[in-house]
């Protein structure tokens, strides 16, 4: 395509350029009404294909293996038990299902699976089914459904509970919320920015100066995009130092040598809030600008957590130039797939597990990125938790198919992404990239998930409560998820997990969940159809309102 040309000097001088020629305008014109067809081209392509080629990999071998008795969607049959909608007579799990898929057809014969099945397709179907059974498919991410908050009391195991909107009509892409003593709570949305919701429910301005954004593509259900404003969360002495922390997707721009796409990586700040404008900012961890990437933030973790000793841990995910067979989160050089650990002003603590030599006091030092590693091989961490009762940060992190995770996080410690996970590969293969690569892998190396969570919820934000309003979930868990849009209590001795209740299922896509000040618990909901701040209230009698 022929462009007209210009005198950059003349523009500097505030010149007017010359008229472009009629021959230069007509072939500017076909070339963007060319490429304006081929992205509808593009995007019809791909509509099709999503909603017409059926991209679950397990779909047909179910019906292949199991429809001509279970029926085409597990309702069963004459020859079959119904797969949904009741229990099953050897379990739910996906392990008890492998289990019957393999040896629970005596009618059969000799076990008919027990041969023409591989264990990887046999583990395929039981996540399969194990998705149906919570009303989960594959290509339902949850995003564009509405938000329906139920009416009337809600029952769970210890507590009755009602729930009440805060505030509605956020923007879809929200991400986090902060509770504020006031009982007021500050709010990250994507791509907007931070504002404050009042304990009434009132959104204020979006505070000015905070990090320039970028934007998203909603693909499929899927929200790609590079700038995301991520976590909030307030110094542990706010009330006395104001601090507050923002962990976000920085753009390089023209910082970054390749500037024909945009690149982005993690950044910590940490600034004040005064009369509406984000002031006083400081840097606290940064990677130098060759680990920024074009790839998308969606797998790029972003949460804040604090301890009691003036420490601020901060997740960083899969954010390489290859998702899919990227083994950077074993490398401790790189940044990617990693829980990070500094001091609150963002110096290097003398113990953390991959310091050697002097302790460094800045970003901008090279070895700097290695020594604020505190763990490694992580893939999405959604969740960062400090557990006060056990002295350790806690993550939740999602696997790919299945293989979502809850870990305590000991320092130095390998937690196997991309070599192991109990989840498998999208596209139907056990998850061990260290082959490929010809690394030699123990799993015995690996610390141990505390809980796996199969089928994969796509677990999020997470919360110890710790309030006086649930007295009897006091030290659980509280976990969100974003495909699974439900609201989980688990139940744990120290780290040995005991028991999981399922509170709210079918709600939204939870985004963050938190413990106000007040005791109540608080849900952050993420919709193509307008966001929603909610809460838990207690209606047995238990309550201080």
């Amino acid at each position: 395509m022929v462009s007209p040309t210009f005198n950059s000097l003349s523009l500097c001088r505030g010149e007017q350029l010359p008229e472009p020629s009629q021959t230069a305008m007509t072939l500017l014109k076909k070339g963007l009404a060319g490429l304006a067809v081929a992205v509808v081209v593009i995007v019809g392509i791909g509509g099709i294909v999503w909603n017409y080629v059926e991209l679950d990999p397990y779909v047909s071998l179910y019906n292949d293996s199991c429809g001509g008795c279970h029926g085409d969607h597990l309702e069963g049959t004459s020859a079959g038990i119904a797969l949904v909608g009741q229990g099953l007579p050897n379990g739910d799990s996906v392990g008890q299902i492998i289990d019957s898929i393999r040896n629970r057809h005596p009618q059969l014969g000799q076990p008919a699976f027990l041969t023409e099945l591989s264990d990887v397709e046999a583990k395929g179907l039981a996540i399969f089914v194990g998705e149906r059974r919570l009303g989960q498919r594959f290509t339902d991410f949850k995003f564009d459904h509405a938000i329906h908050i139920p009416e009337g009391v809600q029952v769970s195991e210890t507590h009755a509970f009602r729930m009440e909107t805060l505030i509605n009509g956020l923007s879809p892409l929200v991400f986090s919320l902060e509770p504020l003593p006031d009982g007021s709570f500050l709010v990250t949305e994507k791509e907007r920015g931070l504002s404050v919701v009042s304990a009434e429910g009132v959104q204020g301005e979006l505070i000015r100066g905070t990090p320039g954004l970028g934007s998203s593509l909603d693909l499929m259900g899927v929200q790609y995009g590079t700038g995301w404003l991520l976590d909030v969360a307030i110094h542990p002495d706010y009330e006395t130092n104001g601090w507050v922390y923002l962990h976000y997707t920085d753009l390089c721009s023209a910082r970054c040598e390749d500037t024909s796409n945009e690149r982005s990586m993690n950044r910590l700040d940490r600034g004040r809030i005064r009369q509406g404008e984000w002031v006083d900012v400081e840097t606290i961890w940064q990677a130098p600008l060759r680990f920024y990437e074009t790839t998308p933030d969606t797998g790029a973790g972003g949460r804040i957590a604090f301890d009691e000793d003036g420490h601020v841990f901060i997740s960083v995910g899969i954010k390489s130039p290859d998702g899919m067979s990227d083994v950077t989160a074993q490398n401790l050089d790189i940044p990617y797939g990693k829980i990070h650990r500094i001091n609150d002003d963002g110096s290097i603590p003398v113990d953390n597990p991959f310091v050697s030599g002097p302790a460094l006091s800045s970003w901008e030092t090279a070895g700097y990125t290695r020594q604020s590693v505190w763990t490694y091989g992580h893939r999405s961490p959604q969740g960062l938790e400090w557990h006060r009762q056990r002295g350790r940060v806690w993550n939740a992190e999602m696997g790919p198919r299945g293989g979502d995770e809850i870990n305590e996080l000991i320092p130095g410690r390998n937690y196997g992404w991309p070599f192991y996970s109990l989840g498998l590969e999208y596209l139907g293969a056990e998850v061990e990239r260290h082959k490929s690569q010809g690394v030699e892998f123990d799993v015995s190396d690996m610390e141990a998930t505390l809980v796996d969570i199969t089928p994969s919820p796509g677990t999020s934000s997470f919360a110890f409560y710790e309030g006086d309003q649930f007295p009897d979930w006091h030290q659980n868990v509280l976990l969100g998820s974003l495909k699974g849009s439900a609201l989980f209590r688990l139940v744990f001795n120290g780290s040995t997990f005991l028991h999981r209740e399922t509170l709210i299922n079918n709600l939204a896509r939870i985004r963050d969940v938190e413990i106000g000040y007040d005791g109540l618990v608080y849900l952050l909901l993420e919709s193509k159809a307008g966001s929603a701040i909610v809460r838990l209230v207690p209606v047995d009698g238990q309550t201080n309102h």
